[in-house]
């Protein structure tokens, strides 16, 4: 991007905001209407590995920022959340920096330049720095994040079935899509926890089930409410986890019930 260096007042100031957004310490990236790096701050250079604004600026903003996934597969442009955006409230997302290292980022973007433009900024979810792998050290393959960021990116994961568990067409694929995952990852995510996607839904579906019951409420209701499509289905996931039927746990606490008010 060129700016403007004149010797009159408006360029002295134009070049003085150049300074600052170049000298920022936060990473900011500008993306032009074309999906192209129209700037990119020291910040933002330093913390993907590259060697200056030459290997950035020009070339294509999603092959930058994330050439495939942390798991090596593809990544779309169009299934990227970030170019053409234009406004985005802070997300998770996941980089990749020029050695290969995958390192997940909060990300925000707004419009700028009358709307032919995009400024996103970002910093790392967990506080450490991304820094030039040595070459002896270098490797094509994309390396799996260290173990705590992992056990947080699945704390997330589970924050996700937490909130969406109640929609009965909710599914592994929707817990990737959330987090710019592919379902193989997020599948190996799990695993770590013996566990898998699918059955955390289920679990967490059966829970809050059971607490209704608990509390009173029909059979089909804590049926409907907790993401199951049918009866059958539920009574049976239901039985194989709990041993008994939904309905003797209504039956239980129907019975408390009366005896409290008695």
């Amino acid at each position: 991007m060129q700016w403007n260096t004149g010797g009159n007042g408006a360029g002295r100031q134009l070049d003085l905001h150049a300074q600052v957004v170049l000298e920022a310490p936060m990473p900011l990236w500008v993306i032009d209407s074309q999906g192209r790096v129209a700037l990119a701050n020291k910040e933002a250079i330093r913390f993907l590995g590259y060697r200056g604004e030459d290997d950035v600026v020009g070339g294509p903003s999603h092959d930058l920022l994330h050439r495939h996934r942390p798991d090596g597969s593809a990544y779309p442009e169009h299934e990227c959340p970030i170019v053409g955006s234009r406004g985005r409230a802070p997300a998770w997302e996941w980089f990749v920096t020029r050695a290969g290292d995958a390192r997940q980022v909060r990300w925000s973007t707004r419009s700028i330049n009358g709307g032919s433009a995009t400024l996103l900024s970002f910093h790392s979810a967990y506080g450490t720095e991304v820094r030039p792998v040595e070459p002896r050290l270098r490797n094509p393959v994309s390396r799996r994040p260290a173990s705590r960021a992992r056990a947080e990116l699945r704390d997330a994961l589970f924050q996700t079935i937490r909130s969406r568990f109640a929609d009965p067409e909710f599914s592994t694929a929707d817990v990737a899509a959330a987090a710019h995952l592919s379902i193989r990852s997020v599948q190996a995510l799990f695993a770590d926890a013996g566990t898998s996607p699918a059955a955390e839904i289920r679990r967490v579906r059966l829970e809050h089930a059971r607490t209704m019951l608990e509390q009173g409420h029909l059979v089909q209701t804590a049926c409907l409410s907790s993401g199951f499509l049918d009866a059958g289905t539920f009574t049976r996931a239901f039985r194989q986890r709990y041993g008994v039927a939904p309905s003797q746990v209504a039956s239980l606490a129907e019975h408390r019930r009366h005896g409290a008010a008695v």
